[in-house]
């Protein structure tokens, strides 16, 4: 059974900036990025929902996989904030866990709005959510096509 997350992104630039690597970045020790980690599975679906705009839904994606970020003295075998396009800065932007996706549909243009208050940065759908998710994933993908572009 697909299960879909709800992935608050800020104003929705840094995802803009890494959606050509199909990566997110995220803190692993935040508790319900915890909860996140322990129970998604390949196949989920990940919602990218913008801040501060009534939970509107930017993007959604098909996961895939997640693992720690890795930086050498010498080497980085992960890429840095830099190479992602990632600016900010501060206990709310320190992503250590690489979260890498596939199918990504941009829904900038869609007004889908979750109205999802509070900061919590990943949450599980629940009824709280004004968009039926799996309904409208259904007609996204019949009238969209695969994008990077929110």
């Amino acid at each position: 059974m697909t299960t879909d997350w709800l992935l608050r992104v800020g104003d929705g630039e840094n995802l803009k900036s890494s959606s050509k690597y199909k990566i997110w970045g995220i803190s692993s020790k935040i508790k319900t990025n915890k909860y996140f980690i322990k129970n998604v599975m390949r196949g989920d679906r990940l919602w990218f929902v913008q801040s501060k705009s009534n939970g509107k839904l930017i993007g959604v994606a098909t996961y895939c996989s997640h693992n720690m970020r890795e930086f050498g003295p010498l080497v980085d075998m992960s890429l840095t904030n830099e190479e992602l396009g990632w600016t900010g800065s501060g206990e709310d932007w320190t992503a250590d866990m690489e979260v890498h996706y596939t199918d990504f549909y941009g829904l900038s243009n869609c007004d889908l709005l979750t109205h999802i208050k509070g900061a919590t940065t990943i949450r599980k759908y629940n009824e709280k959510c004004m968009v039926n998710l799996a309904l409208e994933y259904n007609y996204i993908v019949k009238y969209s096509r695969v994008t990077f572009e929110l």
